[in-house]
């Protein structure tokens, strides 16, 4: 959210002027902040052309009171970093502006915050050149004569007092305006911020289903057994037997029976138990049989890891092509046995003629 930086607090009264404060401009006019380091920004807050604007040797300050509410503020001459003025075009309607005289700030962050006068008693062009004179004296002038209290160097003081007696601002109606850049200029401090203030009752110390947060053990109840709907877990049946009456919250969980069961016939450890429900976790007919069953699969798994049956069916393939070929062998009537007999390929070096 943008910040304001010339507008007083609802509610604020500035208060009478200090001691030695000389007023050297009083009139009406309408005021408005704009965000000069925005393209084509919307002003951040206006008043009307009824506000009452006083400039004095120190600072300028504008007031607006209606019916319901008083609205001021202040911009005091350590700040303003630029004066123009901005003579209005000659347009009619819609399309027409009027003269404007803006300080420009330099604000925090790179931000450029700007306070503008225009309507009202500024008519005219000239109406608005006059009180740009007095603005760009009145600036000048108060920071000369602090240059120590403010920091100003002394080539600067120098060029400051130049505009004391400085040209005049002289604009037309249509004109491209004039501006003046004031040296020794001091950043706008940004707003102060509201100041958090925490809840007085936090979040941690409220118990999420009504029950103390001190009535379930820390160790005993984990976070996926506290029920945020306020229904106790032991409300739902678990694997077809229904669990203790007694809600998991009120008891902890190493000291309550599961499922009417006491603790130390159940094979597992009560730490080891979940609270969700699981089936293998309560004891039930035919357990021991299904564990046999499941080492003896385990086993099966084991076997079938470490067997090799697609060599041990070659070699059983390859025995018997063997044995068919031995006793063909035995049969020299046979016609097949010039092809299929083992001894002419074993000794084919020896007998040069048999068939290959």
């Amino acid at each position: 959210m943008f910040h304001q930086h010339f507008l007083s607090a609802p509610g604020t009264d500035l208060g009478p002027l200090d001691s030695g404060e000389r007023v050297l401009w009083q009139g009406r006019c309408a005021v408005a902040e704009y965000a000069f380091d925005e393209a084509s920004s919307l002003p951040r807050w206006t008043l009307p052309e009824g506000t009452e604007v006083l400039v004095t040797d120190r600072r300028v300050r504008y007031t607006y009171a209606d019916d319901s509410t008083v609205s001021n503020g202040e911009l005091f001459w350590l700040w303003p970093q630029h004066l123009r003025v901005q003579p209005g075009n000659r347009e009619v309607g819609r399309n027409a502006t009027v003269t404007q005289i803006q300080l420009v700030c330099n604000g925090p962050g790179g931000s450029f915050p700007a306070l503008v006068f225009a309507g009202g008693t500024l008519t005219s062009v000239g109406d608005a050149d006059r009180l740009a004179n007095v603005l760009r004296q009145a600036i000048a002038r108060f920071r000369v004569e602090n240059a120590t209290e403010i920091g100003v160097p002394a080539p600067q003081a120098r060029m400051l007092s130049r505009l004391v007696i400085g040209p005049e601002f002289n604009n037309f109606q249509g004109g491209p305006g004039q501006t003046v850049t004031l040296l020794g200029a001091v950043q706008v401090p940004a707003p102060e911020e509201t100041a958090y203030e925490p809840d007085p009752a936090p979040v941690s110390a409220m118990p999420v289903s009504g029950t103390p947060v001190s009535a379930a053990p820390v160790s005993a109840a984990p976070i996926s057994a506290a029920p945020v709907s306020g229904t106790p877990v032991s409300a739902a049946p678990v694997s077809g037997y229904p669990v203790s009456g007694s809600p998991v919250s009120g008891y902890p969980v190493s000291g309550s029976p599961v499922s009417g069961y006491p603790v130390s016939d159940s094979p597992a450890p009560v730490s080891a138990m979940p609270v969700s429900g699981d089936r293998a976790s309560f004891d039930r007919p035919g357990r021991s049989v299904d564990a046999v069953r499941a080492e003896q699969a385990r086993r099966a798994e084991q076997d079938s890891r470490y067997a090799e049956p697609d060599l041990a069916s070659r070699a059983a393939s390859l025995a018997a092509r063997v044995a068919s070929l031995v006793s063909a062998s035995e049969d020299p009537d046979n016609p097949a046995t010039r092809s299929n007999n083992l001894s002419a390929y074993l000794n084919a070096d020896a007998d040069p003629g048999a068939p290959r």
